[in-house]
């Protein structure tokens, strides 16, 4: 009996989730999904967002992500790299809407982007298994109730609203405590399948 080959699985699910499998739009493709994660949380943006203020964000963050895939970092170096980049997101969406997100909205931007760019693979993504052992978990509702049962207590605040970047910092610290010794982000895969 004929079966799908997993490309054909793989193939499948970024046409469906993405809408194409196109290589040269996989990466915008992925920004714009991880960006529809978290725009539910920016009150009024769609009154203020144009096509164009769109396009500077996305390319910005596309900026971002193909430094990642590009330089080799260290988990020093990319904790540094994510906090001046969340710094930067929160800038940028000032700058060109005049609209302020959060540390929470940033990181989710930012993290959700990496997490499907991983999901994709090395296939599709050149770069992307260079530095994914330093990723941090996309922070959200749905981790933290995995978490929980781990010991590791919820925010004191929504993800959505976190403003100070060491709140968010400090909760990476504790996933990468309790599970040491593994891929923070592929333990984050793992917990959200359960």
């Amino acid at each position: 009996m004929e079966k799908l080959s997993n490309k054909d699985l793989i193939m499948f699910w970024m046409r469906v989730y993405l809408g194409t499998t196109d290589r040269d739009k996989l990466k915008l493709a992925s920004i714009d999904r991880a960006y529809r994660d978290f725009n539910r949380t920016m009150h009024g943006i769609s009154n203020l967002q144009t096509e164009t203020t769109y396009n500077i964000l996305s390319s910005f963050m596309l900026d971002s992500i193909n430094e990642v895939l590009s330089k080799d970092f260290n988990q020093n170096s990319f904790d540094n790299w994510h906090r001046l980049k969340c710094n930067d997101i929160i800038a940028k969406f000032n700058e060109v809407l005049n609209y302020s997100i959060s540390y929470g909205q940033a990181q989710k931007w930012i993290n959700m982007t990496l997490k499907y760019l991983l999901a994709i693979g090395p296939d599709y993504i050149d770069g992307i298994t260079r530095n994914y052992h330093l990723f941090h978990i996309p922070l959200d509702n749905i981790i933290q109730d995995k978490l929980v049962n781990y010991g590791i207590p919820k925010l004191e605040t929504r993800w959505s609203r976190i403003n100070n970047y060491n709140d968010y910092i400090n909760y990476q610290m504790l996933v990468r405590t309790k599970f040491q010794g593994r891929v923070p982000l592929l333990v984050e895969f793992q917990l959200f399948n359960q």
